[in-house]
């Protein structure tokens, strides 16, 4: 038996984030607390993303009251699969926490804001000394986004990679036209060109062009990355591990089949982000840049952690971070 107890947040971003799916203007979530018979305490953070295809906030609360104050393993353990942030965030808290500094470095991909913008952003992340960029598409004009497209190919080095992620928003024919224009250019991937659910037109998408194509939004959770992957999926897969369910898992997966990943952020605390962080950095998740790169995100070091530059160490990481978390919800 452990004691259980959670306080949920709000907190504006510092930047709003403007995606095919809206104006992200503030990050909603929980804090999670366990507390052993042995006295050993953790934290972990629920950050689910409603839109995106998680459970809702409102869910993942009524489930923390239905633990109540005092909860067994087995019902922590028997948690169901869709729940995957809660998932995540009980097995983090479960999970060792010594903070212990992880060895490798991992470049990180800066984040480039739609529309017209993205120029000048892109300008200020090269002189920071980031090589690899995402860019969200999908939100203007085609023809608008396929101009702004050429004019950041012309800032860009030659050493550098360039991600774009349409969040699902294009249909066939859009995505056909992108994917024509990036051939035979220095584009890295192009992110959940079409909506998860045109399957069929994804796996003909693949085949069809040589641009590597990602899932993302088609495989929030570990069993959805399963599935596709047995339908032969021959592109990416963008894994939000707060998303996805607990990290073990995840790591397991990606080293037994040998998937090729990309971890990403689910804009969550710097509670959530350090555990990520630091199961990345110890080269089971991947080798490719990581998706951490949206900047300060709070505009509060207690929220944000360690400023993350273009290149991720441990010193990225924070050191038991929870505890500072939920004084500050007090």
């Amino acid at each position: 038996m452990q004691q259980f107890a959670y306080k949920s947040y709000r907190r504006p971003l510092h930047t709003s984030l403007r995606t095919a799916h809206g104006r992200w203007r503030e990050r909603e979530g929980i804090i999670v607390r366990l507390e052993d018979e042995s006295g050993r305490v953790g934290f972990g953070e629920i950050a689910p993303i409603p839109w995106f295809g998680t459970e809702t906030l409102v869910e993942a609360e009524e489930l923390c009251r239905k633990f109540g104050d005092k909860v067994e393993a087995a019902m922590l353990d028997n948690v169901p699969e869709r729940f995957g942030c809660v998932r995540f965030a009980l097995a983090q808290a479960r999970g060792p926490q010594d903070g212990s500094a992880a060895p490798n470095r991992l470049p990180v991909a800066a984040l480039l804001p739609a529309g017209h913008e993205a120029v000048s952003i892109l300008k200020g992340k090269l002189e920071a000394g980031f090589l690899a960029f995402k860019w969200k598409v999908g939100v203007g004009a085609v023809d608008d986004e396929l101009v702004l497209f050429d004019d950041l190919l012309a800032e860009l080095p030659a050493h550098a990679k360039l991600r774009l992620d349409a969040n699902g928003a294009w249909n066939h024919r859009q995505a056909a036209r992108w994917l024509e224009r990036c051939a035979d250019r220095p584009v890295e991937f192009i992110e959940q060109p079409v909506a998860p659910a045109e399957e069929d037109t994804l796996l003909g998408l693949a085949e069809d062009f040589p641009v590597l194509l990602a899932l993302d939004e088609s495989v929030v959770r570990l069993a959805e990355a399963r599935r596709w992957q047995g339908l032969g999926w021959p592109g990416l897969f963008v894994i939000k591990p707060a998303l996805a369910g607990p990290l073990a898992e995840l790591t397991e997966w990606i080293s037994s089949t040998k998937a090729d990943v990309v971890i990403s952020s689910a804009i969550e605390t710097v509670l959530g982000r350090s555990a990520i962080l630091h199961a990345a950095l110890s080269g089971t998740l991947t080798q490719r840049a990581l998706g951490f790169g949206p900047g300060a995100v709070f505009g509060d070091r207690r929220w944000d952690g360690p400023v993350i530059g273009p290149v991720a160490d441990a010193s990225c990481i924070a050191v038991n971070p929870g505890e500072e978390l939920w004084i500050a919800l007090n």
